[in-house]
């Protein structure tokens, strides 16, 4: 084979590669933060979102979250499904030795109904069911626990956005649901860094909890995204943070 051809088979080789890398989409991640955006996976496509995280309460129980795992795949055009759990390892003040535990299995899908357009935003669902069958017996809810969330997103422009949900949440042991209401705003500060603050909220008849989140990403490619945050209670300051890191992977 001549040198000619080989250079020739190079050119194309380099340039199918290329054309590839043009053809991936930018990673959408739904970690960090406590708000879920109304972005689902493209068809066919698979993500796999993992971080660990600390927990102090102001009970005293503290928990570190060992491995916390959300797989989303394109199931359809404006659908996806997801699959989550959490590896936990907490201890209480009364308690001699950590516990360790798998959180309930969670089984959801997110459905986007509306793209967006100008000042209207994009909308979709969040549903959700916890197993009362899969997971650590001490953790694992009486009954199935639902959840139904509505997403709402805008972005006015290349690096600013809001995001806001509302939602009914049941914990599979009692009749009554916890409200769920949140709001985000986001910010990019460069092309591959950006930050957040958001608050949210969980209403319910035996007592109210109002919370902050706010933190980093960082998009080291359009595969990878890696990110930092942290929560507050402004109601508990000290009694009540957590902190927790991870990584977002689109795989194919």
């Amino acid at each position: 084979m001549t040198t000619r051809r080989l250079l020739l088979i190079a050119l194309v080789f380099i340039c199918g590669l290329c054309h590839a890398q043009e053809e991936l989409p930018a990673i959408s991640a739904d970690r960090p933060g406590a708000l879920t955006g109304t972005d689902v996976m493209p068809l066919h496509k698979l993500q796999w979102e993992t971080g660990m995280g600390y927990e102090s309460t102001k009970g005293g129980t503290q928990t570190l979250t060992l491995n916390n795992t959300l797989l989303r795949f394109g199931l359809f055009e404006n659908a996806e499904l997801r699959i989550g759990t959490d590896f936990l390892m907490w201890n209480d003040r009364q308690a001699m030795e950590p516990s360790f535990g798998l959180a309930p299995l969670t089984i959801g899908m997110k459905t986007r109904f509306y793209e967006g357009t100008g000042y209207l935003p994009s909308i979709s669902m969040l549903a959700e069911l916890k197993s009362p069958h899969v997971g650590t017996k001490e953790l694992l809810p009486a009954h199935l626990a639902p959840s139904l969330h509505l997403l709402f997103e805008h972005t006015f422009t290349d690096w600013l956005g809001i995001c806001y949900n509302v939602g009914a949440e049941w914990d599979g042991d009692t009749a009554s649901p916890t409200t769920y209401l949140g709001f985000g705003v986001y910010f990019d500060i460069t092309e591959h860094i950006g930050t957040f603050v958001e608050t949210y909220n969980y209403i319910h008849p035996e007592g109210n909890q109002y919370l902050t989140q706010f933190g980093l990403t960082w998009l080291v490619s359009r595969r990878v995204q890696l990110d930092l945050s942290g929560d507050l209670d402004f109601q508990n300051l000290g009694k009540f943070y957590v902190i927790s890191g991870g990584v977002a992977w689109l795989i194919n």
